[in-house]
């Protein structure tokens, strides 16, 4: 919430200036505000830190996986599992899952299976010639478990290999991923329970977790088609069917397989074949700029089509744009650069690289999910500043092998919040042509001295993706947009909020990408210059320089002829409104973005919005949620010195200021009555 109101009227009286019209604006501040934000803690800090478990591998019978199409094969049931040696717990369980990689390699060459890998090849002489070895692509995320387990998380990494194997048929092993993943937690489950799992290789095996394991609070992380396996299982979790272990069949409903309790999930670079959604649980969807795998960064559509859920269990959505990231490295198993493009951006070896080494890939790759699991599961909320768009990544989630090395990375990672609609109030989200002319409060849509606003939309009349449905070579997102162009020296677009409260809320977002054009199609040469201004019905205005609050706004890097190159990705802009000091948050009549110079901009999801409010973490013990303090530092404070105004003066139009102020202040106590109370 927002302090008190008069005393912040009174405050902002001394910052204003006059108006051409006799309105009065102030003016945010003119250097970046970026430099001061907070820095998030660092995930790796080992105060506290427990003694971890060596990763213990077990194997269980083999359960029979099946698909929608009526396709049904056996899988191995294998994972690798680190867990604190100190402390009772109970622990929060972390599950990952791995992707589609190759399950064999000889000789050198990896390929995908039709049967076990771990073989002998015998030679004349009756010597083996080499061994055909399993990729184990499930122990490629132990650099991020060891350090999760040492700060009290149990952490559970499958085998999906038998999979990878047999799913080129039906819905490319999606419900079978699913399968597995629950089984692992039936597992778990059971063995928090007792002590064993009698169908284990080695049924006493993890018997030291007896009563030690949350299975309240349950994450999964699953990277590429594992991306989509995890967030189908939020489905699946919920109309459990019957368990088939090999020569034993669990039906559906009994205590073994109940659903689980899934609260946060992360999809790493994932697939996205179905566009599915991820209901009822905090969803982050990370999108590697450079993916050479799924090229089309399929799990921005995951994100567009989650974040306005009708939710029984309302939950925040992130979208994370990793600039410098291919698909693979973020698994130290899969050491191959799947990014086998020429960009000028994306492929590793050219002069204007701003690819991201496998070390500084991995560094903020351990940074976004363990903090996003230690706060949503966990409720460690030091990382809550981070995850509410208020803190900067911690310096050692920054590239070392940069010339950038040891500094600030904030345009290195872009991060995108939806809050549930208990936390935002939506201005537009231009779901419809209608957004041209009319917002979703009923206020008036308008623009400026523009060249071209138009509705854009990235979805065919089937519902499958069309990328180049908006002005852009390629979008990656499935929202409707509006689009907005102007080579004019200024132009704007304005929504009207009709006396809006907005008192509730700390944040003003929106969206935003720049199209990607080619040459004989008048391509920006930089990035736009946006300033957002809000006006309270009292006349009364405030503008702030999104680049100081921002760096969302940036022209995409790459070739724009390269199917892989440059791409549109809608981001979202987050500005502070303690940065819009000097109008009355109470009743809001307008915002307008002004642009400054020439202007290409893809524009949706206008909303106020409670980023630093109660954030609904799961509390099994209590039952209460986590209130996070809001947080804004020192980098919403107005500059009074810039040089484009600021107020203060004792010159004529100074005090000429401060009585309109005070007028507007004393018009605006007598239609209230009586003042707020703090």
């Amino acid at each position: 919430m927002l302090s008190n109101k008069p005393t912040r009227f009174f405050l902002s009286c001394a910052l204003v200036l006059p108006f051409a019209l006799g309105g009065l604006i102030a003016f945010g501040a003119a250097s970046s505000n970026l430099q001061q934000q907070d820095i998030s803690p660092s995930v790796r800090d080992q105060a506290g830190a427990a003694r971890v478990s060596e990763p213990l591998d077990y194997r269980s019978s083999q359960i029979i996986v099946t698909d929608p199409e009526g396709i049904a094969y056996n899988a191995d049931v294998n994972a690798l599992v680190r867990y604190p040696l100190d402390g009772d717990g109970p622990f929060p369980v972390v599950l990952y899952l791995h992707g589609r990689h190759v399950t064999c390699s000889y000789l050198g060459t990896e390929f995908l299976s039709t049967g076990e890998c771990d073989l002998e090849l015998p030679s004349v002489l009756g010597q083996p010639l080499n061994v055909v070895k399993s990729v184990d692509s499930y122990k490629g995320y132990d650099y991020m478990a060891r350090n999760l387990a040492a700060h009290g998380y149990v952490v559970v990494s499958i085998n999906a290999n038998d999979v990878n194997d047999k799913d080129l048929a039906g819905d490319a092993g999606v419900q079978a991923r699913s399968e597995l993943i629950l089984h692992h937690l039936d597992i778990l489950r059971e063995i928090n329970r007792t002590g064993f799992y009698s169908k284990l290789d080695e049924p006493y095996l993890l018997a030291s977790l007896r009563g030690k394991i949350d299975m309240g609070k349950v994450g999964l992380m699953g990277h590429s088609r594992g991306g989509q396996g995890v967030t189908h299982s939020l489905s699946v979790n919920q109309a459990r069917g019957p368990t088939l272990e090999v020569g034993e069949v669990t039906p559906a409903g009994s205590a073994f397989n109940q659903p689980h309790n899934i609260s946060a999930v992360f999809a790493l670079a994932p697939t996205n074949f179905d566009i599915i959604t991820a209901p009822n649980a905090t969803f982050a969807v990370l999108l590697p700029y450079c993916d050479g795998d799924v090229s089309n960064l399929q799990g921005a559509f995951m994100y567009d089509e989650s974040r306005n859920l009708e939710e029984t269990t309302p939950s925040r959505k992130f979208q994370l744009v990793t600039m410098g990231a291919n698909h693979n490295f973020y698994n130290t198993t899969w050491s191959g650069d799947d990014y086998s493009n020429s960009d000028s951006w994306c492929d590793s070896a050219a002069e204007t690289s701003g690819r991201d080494s496998p070390i500084d890939q991995r560094r903020h790759g351990e940074f976004l999910m363990s903090s996003f699991f230690r706060l949503f599961l966990g409720n460690e909320t030091q990382f809550s500043p981070y995850w509410s768009g208020m803190a900067s990544l911690p310096a050692d989630a920054c590239p070392v092998g940069s010339a950038n090395a040891g500094q600030r990375c904030d345009e290195r990672v872009h991060l995108t919040i939806q809050t549930p609609k208990e936390q935002r109030l939506e201005i537009d989200n231009t779901g419809t042509a209608t957004s041209l002319t009319n917002n979703q409060l009923g206020g008036a849509n308008s623009t400026s001295d523009t060249d071209r606003f138009e509705f854009c939309s990235t979805r065919n009349e089937s519902g499958t993706v069309n990328s180049t449905g908006c002005p852009s070579l390629r979008t990656w997102a499935t929202s409707g947009q509006l689009y907005l162009e102007s080579d004019n020296s200024e132009s704007r677009f304005k929504t009207q909020l009709n006396d809006l409260d907005v008192t509730p809320y700390d944040s003003l977002t929106f969206r935003v990408g720049v199209p990607v054009k080619a040459a004989e199609n008048n391509p920006l040469t930089t990035a736009p210059n946006m300033r957002a201004m809000l006006t309270d019905t009292f006349g009364q205005s405030t503008v702030v320089d999104v680049a100081s609050y921002s760096n969302a706004l940036y022209l995409p890097p790459g070739d724009p002829l390269n199917t892989e190159g440059a791409k549109t990705l809608l981001n979202m802009i987050r500005l502070p409104l303690a940065s819009f000091q000097g109008v009355d948050f109470e009743h809001l009549a307008t915002l307008e973005l002004i642009h400054v110079g020439p202007t290409q901009l893809q524009l949706t999801d206008f909303q106020f919005q409670a980023l630093a409010g109660e954030l609904q973490l799961s509390d099994s013990d209590t039952g209460t949620p986590v209130v996070v303090t809001p947080n804004e530092g020192s980098g919403n404070t107005v500059n009074a010195d810039s040089a484009s105004g600021g107020g203060g003066s004792t010159t004529l139009p100074g005090l000429t200021a401060l009585a309109l102020c005070l007028l507007a202040f004393k018009r605006k106590r007598g239609a209230k009555g009586e003042p707020h109370n703090v």
